[in-house]
């Protein structure tokens, strides 16, 4: 008789522990789950509405055109010339899949451009929680959906929620940067990163800088000052090497298949003579996609108050990124992923410091992962700070709620006129449907109708007009093809990049008639004028 032996009940409490223990995470994971669904379900229409305020221009109007392609079954794109950065496993595949629900419109570009931030926000968010657990990993996450959660209406809005520019390539490191930090020791977890990798860098160049070459910096680095070989750095910097020429083998495959072509980047470093105009290119345009950009802007407004609370944010990232350079200095090294980031950070600032490629304020687009990167490591690191003090605590949520407020402030900006509209309704009327123009005025007629109005980009040569291909399909250029008859030409006289009206008739003559529509002028001749354009 007598109790049960003592030793039973350590192994009955250790076993309640566990299971009570794997129950709790997967509450945790579940309620994470479900509060990214409901976060998400928030700021998508959110989002949807601020890039309404932003113009759809011929580089959105040829993504959509893209899209509409591969869901029609075009999935390689055969017979299309695209740019050097392709876009096509980043966000070509969103454009796929809502135009085939949307169909050809312009507002399929929007809801690209939402869904793709969207998606940035929330992966950012999971990438500088870690692993934290609890209150931690709320601030963590609170933090950077704070710094990423208000795009200035403007050119920020243009380049973040109208792509397609630089915001899928950035999802797509963000998401390799999950598998870095949740698996990256395991050979699979290094296998998968190597694959997005490859995926990024076979639709843009910029993944090799900001993605590719720190994961090899870091890597590199830990094997270099550790006496023993980590298995798990080896495998990321094999697996980072390797999706190098994987996604030249893949693009090369693609060509092989019949697939689409690529321009060759004409990217170079820039001249000495360049530099202070960089400086100032690079310091402007983080400034603008952090919100922060005061340049220009009057000293008393409701949008400078907006300013220097976006400021505020920026601050607090560069504040963080000094704490984690001051800290390695000492000998504190931070975790792999935080390395990671930082030195993606700089890299993508020298990047576009010194290249040819920082031409005006809209190239900022290229410092969209800095905006990321920097986002995420404020609140994988800074966030710590800001709950170790009650003042920063107060001043971070003060912050946080004019973040918020401005966001809703926003909202309120009216969506850009679209006077391609009322164009392509006085097309449509006057039964012209097929036509040329300069490539900023070409595809977004066409996008606008709904397809209805075909108009072709083209480029007035010496001594003969020529096919414009850039971001265009070949077969629009033929006269073989049934449809394919062009008959006029549109031109926007309050556009200094369209086509010049003396060289439009020195290539094609005197036109039969001439409409003018807002301020769009529309030349009209008795024949196919794609018969005259060089081949």
């Amino acid at each position: 008789m007598g109790s049960p032996p003592l030793t039973h009940e350590p192994l009955a409490t250790s076993g309640s522990r566990a299971r009570s223990g794997a129950s709790a995470w997967m509450r945790s994971r579940g309620a994470m789950a479900g509060a990214a669904v409901v976060v998400g379900a928030i700021l998508l229409p959110v989002y949807d509405r601020l890039s309404s305020t932003a113009v759809v221009t011929a580089d959105s109007a040829n993504a959509v055109l893209q899209g509409r392609s591969m869901a029609d079954g075009n999935v390689l794109l055969a017979g299309w010339t695209l740019s050097g950065a392709s876009f096509y496993a980043t966000d070509l595949p969103f454009y796929a899949a809502i135009t085939a629900v949307r169909g050809l419109s312009p507002v399929a570009a929007h809801d690209v451009g939402a869904a793709i931030y969207t998606l940035l926000v929330l992966a950012a968010c999971f990438l500088a929680r870690g692993r934290a657990r609890g209150m931690a990993a709320v601030w963590r996450m609170a933090v950077t959906l704070i710094l990423l959660i208000a795009p200035a209406p403007g050119p920020a809005v243009q380049l973040l929620l109208l792509g397609p520019f630089h915001a899928g390539t950035t999802l797509l490191l963000l998401l390799a940067l999950l598998v870095v930090d949740r698996a990256g020791e395991r050979l699979l977890g290094a296998a998968a990163v190597g694959a997005l990798l490859a995926l990024a860098q076979l639709s843009d160049a910029l993944a090799l800088y900001v993605g590719v070459l720190p994961i090899v910096a870091v890597s590199v680095a830990h094997l270099v000052r550790s006496s023993e070989r980590q298995r798990s750095d080896v495998a990321l910097l094999a697996a980072a090497v390797a999706s190098i020429p994987a996604s030249l083998l893949l693009l090369a495959l693609i060509g092989q298949l019949g697939g689409f072509t690529t321009v060759p980047l004409q990217a170079s470093f820039a001249q000495i003579e360049d530099m202070p105009k960089n400086a100032a290119l690079t310091i402007e345009g983080a400034l603008l996609l952090f919100g922060a950009n005061f340049f220009g802007q009057p000293v008393v407004s409701i949008d400078t108050l907006s300013i220097l609370v976006h400021l505020a944010g920026f601050g607090f990232v560069l504040a963080t990124c000094r704490w984690v350079v001051l800290a390695w200095r000492r000998g504190e090294a931070p975790d792999r992923l935080t390395q990671v980031l930082l030195v993606a950070m700089t890299i993508d600032v020298a990047a576009h410091l010194f290249s040819n490629q920082a031409i005006d304020l809209m190239t900022s687009r290229y410092l969209i992962p800095f905006l990321a990167f920097g986002a995420v490591l404020a609140g994988r690191v800074g966030a710590d700070r800001l709950r170790s003090a009650e003042r920063l605590r107060l001043a971070a949520a003060a912050v946080g709620a004019a973040y918020l407020v401005f966001l809703g402030l926003s909202l309120r900006t009216p969506p850009a006129p679209a006077p391609e509209a009322q164009l392509a309704a006085f097309l449509e009327r006057q039964h012209l449907d097929y036509g040329v123009a300069a490539y900023w005025q070409a595809s977004t007629v066409t996008v606008e109708s709904g397809g209805r109005v075909r108009v072709r980009a083209v480029r007035i040569g010496d001594p003969q007009p020529v096919a414009y291909l850039w971001e265009a399909e070949g077969f629009w250029y033929d006269p073989r093809q049934p449809g394919n008859d062009a008959r006029f030409v549109v031109r926007d006289t309050a556009d200094r990049r369209s086509i010049d009206r003396d060289a439009i008739e020195a290539a094609f003559g005197p036109p039969t008639d001439v409409y003018q529509v807002g301020s769009f002028e529309v030349l009209v001749w008795d024949r196919n004028l794609l018969d005259e354009l060089a081949q």
